[in-house]
């Protein structure tokens, strides 16, 4: 097994979706792929561009957004290594609205939809491991509805932090420090609060000593105490 496989071959792997599949019949499938490469800001897909195949990010960000009829938008995930995108599109090519943007420099499997939709026909386990993804992603689409529908700003900015924090936070001595790769206008949309109260929470946060805005990071120190607000309701950027 060559290198480009071997790394195709461990990200299916992570991915959890191949979890249950022969590995002999997983490094067959493997040989059939390959890694793309996408530069920071490129749109993976687009409502003109439908990617028709699924992704399994190896490295990088992914921003996944839905843009409403009346042209509002709302950043509904932010997706990293091990995670998948593109099956919704994938099985409803005329699913409108949903976008993908990398927000940083992305490393992906790409998985064409006649190979997706063969293995779902051939090996039961696979099929069953789309079917759990999907109903994790329903419970995670309401979820992110109903913390939508909260009418507390500062709890949904903590549970985003912490959410980020848990997903993508790397040990920073006592503290975690999480490299966000978002805009301002990009956390506001995925928490959906002005970005104005953004900074007004983020500001507050940071005086009573629970975090610290550091640049193009987020240093989280008191969970906590995030975690007290978000219950009470849920990446980051500088507001300088």
């Amino acid at each position: 097994m060559g290198a480009g496989t071997w790394d195709v071959y461990q990200a299916l792997i992570s991915s959890g979706l191949f979890s249950k599949v022969d590995r002999d019949v997983l490094a067959a499938a493997a040989e059939q792929l390959e890694l793309r490469r996408f530069p920071t800001g490129f749109a993976m897909a687009t409502q003109s561009n439908r990617c028709g195949e699924v992704y399994v990010i190896v490295s990088g960000k992914v921003k996944v957004a839905y843009r409403r009829a009346e042209g509002k938008q709302m950043v509904f995930s932010i997706l990293g290594p091990k995670e998948m995108f593109g099956a919704v599109m994938l099985f409803d090519p005329e699913a409108r609205g949903i976008t993908a943007t990398a927000l940083t420099e992305v490393v992906a499997v790409s998985i064409k939809r006649h190979q997706f939709l063969a293995w779902i026909a051939q090996c039961p386990e696979f099929s069953n491991q789309v079917l759990r993804l999907f109903a994790r992603w329903v419970k995670a689409s309401m979820n992110s509805l109903a913390d939508f529908g909260s009418g507390d700003p500062q709890g949904r900015v903590a549970m985003q932090l912490l959410l980020l924090r848990k997903r993508f936070g790397q040990r920073d001595g006592e503290a975690v420090r999480v490299v966000h790769d978002l805009t301002l206008e990009d956390f506001s949309l995925l928490v959906g609060v002005a970005p104005e109260t953004v900074c007004e929470t983020l500001r507050e946060f940071e005086n009573r000593g629970w975090i610290r805005v550091e640049g193009g990071s987020v240093v989280v120190l008191d969970a906590h105490a995030l975690s007290s607000v978000s219950h009470a309701a849920m990446p980051v950027m500088s507001c300088a």
